[in-house]
């Protein structure tokens, strides 16, 4: 069973000021009072991760097991991987320090870091002043309806992975991760209906880990890492690791966690899997992989900050600041199917951050930083951050039943995707999710009641 952390008010006030000393050391080396190289900023931002990370086991009431510490320990691996492992000197593959030749060493990626310490100096204090242990709920469901939804979130899941495979092979993109890339490069519609395919693998894991009860066995579970694992050998590395967080997550809010030791060993395999999925990323095969240094697994999943960094540059190439229109621009576009305004296509709509990343530097993701970098400058970063603490802080604050798991579950899915995305798909797989979730828990209900 997990324990929930007894938060003294003054521990939380003197965890509340060590971050925030964090981010106020950050600010003279910033604007080059102070001067340091970039190896000193590497080793200053592994160090604050590592301090951050530390404190927000002990300071927020669930730990690890937090829907919050999952976003940011997620969160800052696929945006800090790369300069955590810098830091130490341990990049040892060519292939990797070849990728980041062109980009990494650049002025522009020295900003990314800075902002991407201030995105987690605020994140963690926000989401310690909020955090606040929830209230054990008196839940009394029909055993019927626990099952029966544990079933459906299965058959879903087991009908999603056969669309995905129906799909992968018959268009060929899952031969290797460059044809995958080339396809959905290629058609849009095959690009929305994998992006859909993702979701809907996640909403139906979370039905599934939200209605699990001992007894019920772990066939879909298997399933699911049966899909992870394939998916995994493609290439695609956050389409499993994203929903796999939630899951944990959601299993964490349940208070039926894996054991320290269990975890450990599910992290390190994932880590060396990682190391041949990099290898398929990179070179486009499984012809070799001559080296098995698991911090080079860390370090290519960091390539988030290129985002950053590319949206850096284009500020300062005469890029004009978005003010909140690609966050708007999502919305409205689903609005204009029903009301009479005008949707320009897709791929033609520069408000869509996914659209302009790809015309100016290919298939490279995107981050809710440079999200909000680009649409208000250094002054998104703050609300950003405000913004998704909070949020989180919320979320683990509410009682865990079966009803409000599944909904926080499908509901974040999406966000934890947006760790390496736009927030273009953002609100309507929220939506999507939401109102599934809703009819699906509702026909359950009644199919039991009757």
């Amino acid at each position: 069973m997990l324990s929930i952390n007894n938060i003294n008010p003054f521990h939380q006030l003197l965890y509340v000021i060590i971050i925030a000393s964090i981010g106020f050391i950050l600010i003279p080396i910033h604007f080059n009072i102070v001067q340091v190289s970039r190896d000193t900023l590497e080793l200053i931002t592994l160090f604050n991760w590592l301090v951050i990370s530390v404190i927000l086991i002990y300071a927020i009431p669930k730990g690890i097991w937090s829907i919050s510490f999952f976003f940011f320990f997620t969160f800052s691996i696929f945006h800090g991987g790369l300069v955590f492992v810098s830091a130490i000197d341990m990049i040892t593959d060519q292939a990797i320090l070849k990728a980041i030749r062109y980009w990494y060493p650049l002025q522009e990626t020295s900003l990314a870091i800075y902002l991407f310490n201030y995105t987690m100096v605020l994140y963690a204090i926000t989401v310690i002043i909020f955090s606040k242990a929830p209230v054990p709920a008196q839940e009394t469901i029909h055993s019927k309806l626990i099952k029966r939804l544990h079933h459906i979130g299965g058959l879903m899941l087991l009908f999603m992975v056969l669309v995905f495979f129906a799909i992968g092979f018959g268009t060929g993109a899952l031969s290797s991760y460059g044809a995958y890339l080339e396809i959905v490069k290629k058609s849009p519609l095959i690009t929305l209906i994998f992006v859909y395919i993702y979701l809907f693998i996640g909403m139906s894991i979370v039905f599934v880990a939200a209605s699990y009860r001992e007894g019920f066995g772990y066939t879909y579970f298997i399933v699911f890492a049966i899909w992870g694992l394939l998916a995994f050998k493609v290439g695609l590395r956050g389409e499993v690791m994203f929903p796999t967080a939630v899951t944990a997550a959601i299993l964490g809010r349940r208070r039926i966690p894996l054991k320290t030791h269990k975890l450990f060993l599910a992290v390190t395999l994932m880590l060396f899997a990682t190391i041949i999925v990099k290898n398929a990323r990179i070179s486009g095969d499984y012809s070799s992989v001559d080296n098995i240094n698991p911090l080079n697994a860390i370090a290519e999943m960091g390539s988030s900050l290129r985002a950053i960094e590319e949206v850096i540059t284009w500020r300062n190439t005469g890029f004009e600041l978005l003010n909140g229109e690609s966050y708007w621009a999502p919305i409205e576009r689903q609005l204009a199917l029903f009301l009479p305004i005008e949707r320009l296509p897709s791929l033609q709509d520069k408000r869509l951050l996914n659209v302009v990343v790809m015309e100016k530097a290919g298939p490279i993701g995107f981050s809710p930083v440079a999200e909000a970098y680009a649409n208000f400058g250094e002054k998104g970063i703050i609300i950003m951050s405000l913004v998704l603490g909070g949020l989180f802080a919320k979320l683990d604050r509410i009682s865990s039943t079966l009803r409000s798991d599944i909904l926080i579950g499908v509901a974040i899915i999406p966000l934890f995707v947006m760790i390496r995305n736009s927030f273009a798909f953002i609100p309507v797989q929220i939506f999507i999710g939401l109102v599934l979730a809703f009819i699906i828990l509702q026909l359950a209900k009644v199919k039991v009641d009757t």
